[in-house]
C-alpha cells in the first residue's frame, strides 16, 4: 500500500472520518502500533495499572522517611508526555524519525499526559516526595519541556528536569546526581530513590548503581516500574527469542 493512501488512512481514523468497514484493509503494523496507543482500552488500563502499583508503592515507602528527603525518577516520552501524535504525523506522510523532527514537534508543546501519571505526581507531592524528571530529550527543547508538564498540570518550579545536554552525560550520569546531591541535577543534598517510571529499559539504574534491588527483575513492581511502549524503542531491531 503507498505511503499516501496509508496517510490517507491515518488522517481519516484520527478525524474519526473513515467508516469501519474502509479501517481494516487500511490498518499496517506501523499504523496499529499508533492507533493501540491512542485508541486501545487495554493500553489505557495498563498504563493506569502501573502508575496505580507505583503509587502504592511510593506512599508505603514515604511514611518512613522525611519529607522532601525523597524522589521519584521519570522518563518522559510515553512515560509522562504522549508523543503519539507526533507518531501519526510522521506516520501519515511516510516520514521517518528524525532527532531535528522530534525536537521540532517538542517546542511546539502539544503533548499530551500518559494515562495515570498526573494522579501520580499529585500523590507523590501530596507525601511529600521530589520529582525528577530525567530525559534524553535535546536541551534545547528544555523550556518548552517546562512548558508542556506545566500545561498538565505535572511541574513544579522545585522539580529537576534533567535533558541531554551532550552524550557523555548519560541518564546514568544523572541519575547519580539527583541521589548523590551534586552536580546540575541535584537539590544539593542526597536524596533516596522510592521508585524510577520509565518505558525502556535504559531508564532503570543499572546493578552496579548503589541503589537496593536494582538492575533485578524483583525491582520491577517494587522500586522499578515499567510502561508499554509499542511505538518504537531498542526491541524493534533486536531479537531476544527464537521461538
Amino acid at each position: 500500500m503507498s505511503n499516501f493512501r496509508i496517510g490517507v488512512a491515518l488522517l481519516g481514523l484520527a478525524l474519526g472520518t473513515v467508516p469501519l468497514a474502509a479501517q481494516a484493509p487500511a490498518l499496517q503494523p506501523a499504523a496499529l502500533e499508533i492507533k493501540y496507543v491512542r485508541d486501545s482500552q487495554e493500553y489505557q488500563m495498563l498504563s493506569r495499572m502501573v502508575y496505580r502499583a507505583a503509587t502504592q508503592a511510593v506512599v508505603a515507602s514515604a511514611k518512613a522517611l522525611a519529607p522532601k528527603s525523597w524522589v521519584v525518577v521519570l522518563d518522559l516520552d510515553e512515560t509522562a508526555l504522549d508523543n503519539s501524535p507526533f507518531q501519526l504525523e510522521r506516520a501519515a506522510y511516510g516520514i521517518p524519525f528524525s532527532p531535528d523532527a522530534f525536537v521540532s514537534w517538542s517546542l511546539r508543546r502539544e503533548a499530551g499526559a500518559v494515562p495515570g501519571v498526573v494522579e501520580f505526581i499529585d500523590a507523590v507531592r501530596r507525601s511529600g516526595g521530589r520529582v525528577a524528571w530525567i530525559s534524553n530529550r535535546a536541551f534545547a527543547a528544555d523550556q518548552a519541556t517546562r512548558d508542556n508538564l506545566a500545561h498538565l498540570k505535572l511541574w513544579n518550579d522545585e522539580d529537576r528536569i534533567c535533558l541531554q545536554e551532550a552524550a557523555e552525560r548519560t541518564k546514568r550520569v544523572r541519575r547519580t546526581e539527583v541521589i548523590g546531591g551534586k552536580g546540575a541535577c541535584s537539590w544539593n543534598a542526597p536524596m533516596t530513590p522510592v521508585a524510577f517510571i520509565g518505558d525502556q529499559m535504559g531508564d532503570f539504574p543499572a546493578a552496579d548503581e548503589g541503589i537496593t534491588a536494582a538492575g533485578t527483575q524483583d525491582s520491577f513492581g517494587t522500586i522499578n516500574f515499567i510502561l508499554p511502549n509499542p511505538m518504537y524503542g531498542d526491541w524493534t531491531s533486536r531479537v531476544t527469542r527464537i521461538r
